[in-house]
């Protein structure tokens, strides 16, 4: 017998859309007021703080709440500013600039506390939160999308796919915002009417590192228009990159891209990750390095380009650093080897294939520093044989807190967590922690 077609999911589960009154008593994890109606749902309303009165129009259901979109502000909160961002509320890097200052860093120290909690972890020691100011950032990733008119080149949007152009960004060091201006035209003139793609831009200590990742076929007059606007702009790198092709092109390379981790110059390759600012990066390894002391071997996963390998290696220690990816471990090496360090490097996806028991008994401490979906597997394995120091770096507090309660589970204590926040008016904090056993 044929079964009966079952009703969409997304049909089934879309609420009615309806206009509530709300009072705003909290901000969520992801920066959203938080109110609720008469029969305790919790609504999540963006724009709005504690003590907002709004109206608000409930339009989809989020986890085991209901998302709205804030229709007006009744009665503002006393947390409640004016954003300093002309591209606030349509640009998405943003979730919080009409929360007043002295809130967001209470709120900031609360997602990880109330993280903590949720884990399980009890009282644990939090220190006081180090703040970066706006203005630091070093690296951003621009979107954009070549129209009849020409380039929209900016962030997306809240929640959406579509590119915000932005003129400026009040996060980024200013030699970052300057670059939107001049690469508006230089992307019209090669990619082709509706192409989209991306341009990831570092500020290096020799000039901006430029990658731009777009899925057209550049001819010798594009390579020539690209490389001279490189001259122009005195760029330090300029490379080019097909979506899924992994093949970097380089078009312009002036000079070397140079940043330093505890003094030592690294040329990481175009588009690597690094911490989003030079006082968020240098706070964290103070971290590191004062709960790592004396104690020797070392060994640095998710090591990127070595930005805890080499200042950890810097007193004459051996360090071994492991990371998924082949470039920035090359870079590492270079440096390493240029500075004359005791640095040992592998290639290891440590998400699935963690340090052993065997790994890790040649060792005194560990420093892990995973992306954002945190260390799950390698905290297994130091929960069942690590060595007496763990410091675990993270920039998502909920996958902190998980991988902290496999460690306690296994025999380590938390000393202490510090909160550093170098993501203002984002829900993203990084965090070091520091363990022992």
């Amino acid at each position: 017998m044929r079964k009966p077609r079952a009703r969409p999911r997304s049909a089934a589960a879309a609420p009615p859309q309806r206009t509530v009154e709300l009072a705003i008593d909290a901000i969520g994890a992801r920066g959203d007021g938080v109110g609720r109606l008469s029969d305790g749902s919790a609504v999540f309303v963006p724009f709005t703080v504690p003590g907002d009165r709004v109206l608000a129009r409930i339009e989809a259901r989020r986890g085991d709440g209901l998302a709205a979109a804030l229709v007006e502000v009744t009665s503002p909160g006393p947390a409640r500013v004016v954003p300093p961002c002309p591209h606030y509320a349509a640009c998405g890097g943003c979730a919080l600039q009409h929360l007043d200052d002295a809130a967001a860093a209470t709120w900031k120290v609360a997602l990880l506390t109330t993280a903590l909690a949720r884990a399980g972890l009890g009282e644990v020691a939090v220190a006081p939160l180090v703040r970066v100011p706006p203005g630091r950032r070093r690296r951003a990733a621009f979107a954009f999308v070549r129209r009849r008119d020409g380039v929209v080149l900016g962030f997306n949007g809240r929640a959406s796919h579509m590119v915000v152009d932005v003129g400026a960004c009040l996060l980024l060091e200013p030699a970052l915002s300057a670059l939107l201006a001049p690469l508006r035209p230089l992307l019209a003139a090669v990619v082709a009417d509706g192409g989209s793609g991306d341009v990831v831009a570092t500020a290096s200590e020799t000039g901006l590192d430029v990658l731009v990742e777009a899925d057209s076929r550049l001819d010798l007059f594009d390579r020539e228009r690209l490389a001279a606007f490189a001259d122009a702009r005195d760029l330090a790198r300029l490379s080019w990159r097909r979506p899924g092709a992994g093949m970097i092109e380089p078009l312009a390379w002036r000079r070397p891209a140079w940043v330093r981790f505890g003094g030592i110059a690294v040329e990481p390759p175009p588009g690597a990750f690094l911490q989003p600012t030079v006082q968020g990066e240098q706070a964290i390894a103070a971290r590191v390095l004062a709960a790592v002391g004396t104690l020797s071997p070392v060994a640095d996963l998710f090591s990127g380009c070595g930005s805890f390998t080499l200042p950890l290696a810097a007193s004459g220690r051996p360090v071994q650093a492991v990371e998924g990816e082949a470039a920035p471990v090359q870079a590492l090496v270079q440096a390493a080897r240029t500075a004359g360090l005791n640095v040992a490097t592998e290639v290891r996806d440590l998400a699935r294939r963690p340090l052993s028991a065997v790994d890790l008994k040649r060792v005194r401490a560990v420093v892990f520093d995973p992306p954002r979906a945190g260390a799950a597997a390698q905290a297994e394995m130091l929960a069942a044989a690590g060595p007496p120091l763990v410091v675990a770096v993270s920039c998502n507090p909920a996958t902190l807190a998980r991988d902290l309660a496999t460690l306690v589970a296994g025999g380590y204590r938390v000393d202490e967590v510090t909160p550093i926040d170098q993501f203002p008016w984002s829900a993203h904090l990084e965090a070091v922690a520091v363990l022992r056993r």
